[in-house]
C-alpha cells in the first residue's frame, strides 16, 4: 500500500459513504484511479466490507462482555468454530496467557447474559471461563489506521 491508499482508507474510515467523485476530488486524483484503487483494496482483502458504526445500547444490547476460556487440549478450534457461531459473539481471538482463548460478546440484557453462560460457556471442551461485563467504555476506536512505518 502507497501513500494514496492509506489516504483512500482514511476517508473511508471517516466516512464510507463518501461518491468517488469527493474522493477523487480530496485526492486529486481521477476518479478512475479511486475505483481502480478501491477495487484493487477489495480484491486484495484489504477493505472487506462496508459496516455502520452504532450504539449497540441504542439497538438493545445493554452489555458487552469479554471472557477468557480455558479449552480442552485438542479441541480448541472445535470449540472455538461453535462459539463463534452464537449470534451474540461479536469476536474470539486465540491468545497467549493463562487462557486459550478470549471472546468478546453483546448481551440484551441480565437474562441473556445467563442463558449465554449456561449454554455457550458451559458446552463440552470448555474446562473452565472467566467472564467480564464491560462497566464503561473508555475507548473502543473502529477508525484507527495503523501507519505502514515501522518504528526501529
Amino acid at each position: 500500500m502507497d501513500e494514496l491508499d492509506q489516504a483512500l482508507l482514511r476517508m473511508l474510515i471517516e466516512d464510507a459513504r463518501q461518491s468517488m467523485r469527493r474522493l477523487s476530488e480530496r485526492l486529486h486524483v481521477a476518479p478512475g484511479t479511486v475505483a481502480t484503487r478501491l477495487n484493487r483494496l477489495e480484491t486484495d482483502g484489504v477493505i472487506q466490507g462496508y459496516v455502520p458504526l452504532f450504539d449497540a445500547a441504542a439497538v438493545g444490547w445493554e452489555f458487552t462482555i469479554a471472557v477468557g476460556l480455558r479449552i480442552t487440549k485438542g479441541r480448541l478450534l472445535e470449540v472455538q468454530n461453535r462459539i463463534a457461531k452464537d449470534h451474540r459473539v461479536i469476536a474470539v481471538y486465540d491468545v497467549t496467557g493463562e487462557v486459550d482463548s478470549l471472546v468478546i460478546a453483546r448481551m440484551r440484557d441480565r437474562e441473556d447474559l445467563d442463558d449465554f453462560t449456561k449454554t455457550a460457556l458451559s458446552s463440552d471442551g470448555i474446562e473452565r471461563s472467566n467472564t467480564h461485563v464491560v462497566l464503561n467504555i473508555v475507548k473502543e476506536d473502529h477508525t484507527s489506521l495503523p501507519s505502514p512505518v515501522k518504528n526501529s
